[in-house]
């Protein structure tokens, strides 16, 4: 199992760096979509409202939408897109669906779906248009991926103290501890790499966010699975399972990272 992780993890690596640094927004736009797409049809296809044909394609034709709303639209027509997708949802029930009966879990599962995957990774894009925005990018793969790892390697050396048995057992205290290990890590990486990034101080406590969106990314996915009654929302990454198990924690890191840098940019972050 370790080294299938592994394994996944270097071609992953392999692909997304050069992709990254090579290719710059429209890599990244490129990239959520077709991750973003594949996990959105794992949701779906786990979902009972959305798991025929043809509920799960188009929810993920309207995710794809999103993410070329996020590409080629000005920052306030993406707002508009994302105000009116549920909306649009309950349309095109209205005129698509001959069945009427099920069209309410249906609609509601839709949006949950593009709401849960298609926004949060849009903002991939988002941050990726900032001043030093691919830098951006890899400060959040980098930092989640390596408190993943510690989290992970604490977790099975020294953990006693189960965090949230009910939700994910495997989660303990002293991998939480291991993971914000590994994302500190992770930020002293980028910042020696890219020295132009803001202070150490400030870097701080975006790794402290990154590391709780990490955790709350994790238990989210994990209740959710719970719920389902399912071990791993696919099985495209072998070691990870699903695309969406392994980006579960960049669902709440992207958006995190993004609005924090807005909400600091006043003094700290040029934009």
């Amino acid at each position: 199992m370790l080294g299938a992780r592994i394994a996944t993890a270097a071609v992953l690596a392999a692909i997304l760096i050069p992709g990254l640094i090579y290719g710059g927004v429209p890599a990244v736009a490129l990239l959520v979509a077709v991750f973003g797409g594949t996990a959105i049809w794992e949701l779906s296809t786990n979902l009972s409202g959305l798991k025929r044909f043809p509920s799960n394609a188009l929810t993920v034709v309207l995710g794809l939408l999103l993410v070329l709303a996020f590409y080629a639209f000005p920052l306030r027509f993406v707002w508009t897109a994302v105000v009116w997708l549920p909306l649009a949802v309950l349309l095109l029930h209205l005129f698509l669906y001959n069945v009427i009966e099920n069209t309410i879990e249906s609609e509601t599962q839709m949006i949950l779906v593009l709401m849960y995957v298609a926004v949060p990774l849009g903002h991939a894009l988002l941050l990726s248009r900032l001043y030093l925005g691919i830098a951006w990018v890899f400060v959040v793969l980098v930092v989640v991926s390596l408190a993943d790892a510690g989290a992970y390697f604490a977790g099975r050396s020294f953990g006693k103290h189960r965090f949230s048995a009910h939700v994910s057992p495997a989660k303990t205290l002293e991998g939480i501890v291991g993971g914000f290990a590994g994302g500190l890590a992770g930020m002293i990486v980028m910042k020696l790499i890219v020295p132009g990034l803001p202070t150490v101080g400030l870097l701080f406590w975006l790794t402290l966010i990154l590391v709780v969106a990490d955790v709350l990314g994790d238990l989210t996915a994990s209740s959710i699975k719970r719920r389902l009654g399912i071990k791993d929302y696919g099985v495209v990454l072998p070691g990870h399972g699903g695309v969406l198990d392994r980006a579960d924690a960049l669902i709440f890191a992207f958006p995190a990272t993004y609005h924090f840098l807005i909400f600091v940019s006043g003094s700290a972050v040029p934009l």
